[in-house]
């Protein structure tokens, strides 16, 4: 039954993917930037997809420093928390 979940979100993506590359503007364009001109032309909806895939990934890989960031923090803090609760522990019991 899963395989059934995985085909029928693969299978939505692909049309949703499809459906937005023949509704967005085909219309071939170069990018400028200041004097630099792409070398190549694309159509509007590469242009656009491949500013997506660019932002998703550095937005994942943002998400995953900070993630790995306070990870490390967590682990120091716990370590100085057991480090307390083990010198608190034998006053306690007496």
């Amino acid at each position: 039954m899963k395989w059934l979940k995985i085909f029928a979100a693969a299978a939505t993506l692909f049309l949703v993917f499809l459906g937005s590359a023949l509704a967005v503007n085909q219309q071939v364009l170069t990018l400028k930037f200041a004097v630099w001109e792409t070398p190549f032309a694309l159509s509007m909806f590469w242009w656009l997809l491949a500013a997506f895939l660019i932002g998703l990934f550095f937005g994942l890989l943002n998400a995953a420093w900070v993630n790995v960031k306070h990870r490390l923090e967590i682990r120091t803090l716990r370590r100085q928390l057991d480090k307390v609760e083990a010198a608190i522990e034998p006053s306690t019991t007496t």
